[in-house]
This record gives structure tokens, sequence and C-alpha cells, in this order.
């Protein structure tokens, strides 16, 4: 299997530890892939400063390509502040402004590129809701993280997004079976195969337009949970994957359960470590 996480990378920056770690939810879903054994590649603008090496040295050290990143002069990489206690971040501002290395624009020869992967994976933090329509014809599995805000579940944002998604993912509160039926319709409505919804530890839940798949969470104390749901989103699509999952193809409800159990069993081990993948830094200051 080859992964390409297309679009965002970031540095989350622990305030009261100074840990510094590479992040983003292309760059984690490209790290992860690479961990669970697929040939992963990550595709996105890169700043050209001191943060910039570590998320470069993050992707050499977990054997992700990157040769068509394309290395902006002048930017600065994101950086997102936190407090972290017991595990749990508290969410406290980002820094980038207008010197952030900004969304990837895709040319003729990333397109070719983009032609060579299995699946294709890209988030709302990527900025590059201009360019996900012209995905829609490529062979690749198209899976789509929406995050957790109200500005990325209106009509108007899924009108742009949802063109060939075989997968949504939210992150959402606990939610009812009414509520999750109404929440993924309009998505289905737009030819969205899956709406994966993970509700923390309420579980998780899987609508292929007809059924629901629900999942269990598993409850340990986290050394860490940032990038937990790029940990679980990674292994669920590869356990699919794994199992015939294809372009257009709707997954029977056996095989959306076992990815499940595979993902939570994944993503609970990650917890276990620092970051979002476990690679971390003390050296300097983002900000």
């Amino acid at each position: 299997m080859r992964l390409l996480g297309l679009g965002d990378n970031v540095i989350d920056y622990y305030t009261n530890t100074g840990a510094i770690y590479p992040g983003g939810n292309a760059l984690n879903a490209a790290v992860h892939a690479s961990i669970l054994g697929a040939e992963a590649a990550y595709m996105g603008n890169l700043a050209d400063d001191a943060m910039s090496e570590v998320i470069v040295d993050a992707l050499n050290r977990f054997h992700v390509d990157f040769s068509r990143c394309k290395k902006v002069p002048g930017t600065i990489t994101k950086c997102c502040r936190y407090r972290v206690t017991n595990g749990e971040r508290t969410y406290l501002g980002i820094t980038a402004g207008d010197q952030w290395s900004g969304p990837l624009r895709l040319q003729q020869d990333d397109m070719e590129y983009l032609r060579s992967f299995s699946l294709i994976h890209s988030s709302c933090n990527a900025k590059m809701e201009e360019e996900m329509s012209r995905l829609s014809g490529l062979p690749a599995l198209f899976t789509y993280d929406f995050g957790e805000k109200e500005k990325y579940r209106t009509d108007f944002y899924y009108d742009k997004v949802c063109c060939g998604l075989d997968l949504a993912l939210f992150s959402c509160p606990p939610m009812e079976e009414s509520e999750i039926r109404s929440f993924c319709e309009p998505l289905h409505k737009r030819n969205t195969g899956l709406v994966l919804i993970t509700m923390g530890s309420s579980g998780q839940c899987v609508s292929d337009g007809t059924s629901l798949v629900y999942g269990k969470a598993e409850y340990i104390d986290p050394v860490d949970t940032m990038g937990a749901g790029d940990s679980f989103l990674t292994a669920f699509v590869i356990a699919l994957y794994e199992q015939g999952w294809t372009k257009g193809c709707i997954p029977a409800p056996a095989t959306i359960r076992l990815a499940l159990e595979k993902a939570t069993a994944y993503s609970t081990a990650n917890c276990m470590k620092k970051g979002s993948f476990g690679y971390v830094t003390y050296a300097g200051s983002p900000l």
C-alpha cells in the first residue's frame, strides 16, 4: 500500500515543558502509515526556518518520502501552543500569521505523482479546499479529516470538499443514533462513501449511508492524547485497505467493525507515547 499525507505540517509546542513535537494531520497520517508498514509519503509546503528542520528530521527518522515538498522562502512553520497536564492538552493559541508557508497549490506534475498512490489523506487544516475537486479523478482512495470546528460543517464547505470522498472523518461529542444519521446525511448526499465519527471515551461510529457500525474506546491513563485521531484514522483505513477496500467500494459492516477494533488498539498504544508519534526535541524555542 502507498499512502500520501497531503497538506499541513505544524510544530506542537508544550509551553510548560518546553517540548517540541512535529505534527499536522497530513504529516501524522504519513508517519503512522510508515510505522504500520505502508509505503508512506508526505507532500506539503515547508518553511525555511529552524522548526522546519524538526519536521524534516522526523520524516527522515520514520522513513517517509517528502521529495515532493516545496520549501517556501521567507516563511515560518505554523506553531500550535499547548499546556499539557496528566496527558490532556489545553490549547493556548497559534503562531504563524502572514508568514506561514501557506497551502500547497498543485501543479500538473504533482497530479501525475498523486496517481501513484493507493490512498490520499488530507484535512481542513491543509487549507486546500480549492484543490480538492482535482483529486476526484484519481484512482486513489480519498479520505478527509473535517476536524471538530463548526465552520468546516457547512453546506458551503461540503460542496467544496466532498468531491468523490471515500471517507470523511469528524471529531464530535457523544451523539444518539438519530443525531448521527442526521449529521451524516449531507455527506452521503454528496456521495461520500463512509463517515467516521470519533466521540472520545464514547467510542466511534461509522455510517455507510444505510448501516451504523459502532466501536468501543479503551480506557487508559494516557501519557499524551496528541494525534490520537490521526493514529486512529490511519490504522482504520489501512485495516480496511488490507481487507480489500477500493475506491467507490463500501466495505461490509463486519469488515468495518474489525477495522475499528484494530484502529482502537493502535491509537490506544499511541496515547502511551509523547507527542503525535513519539518524536520529541527540546532544542530551542519555536516562538
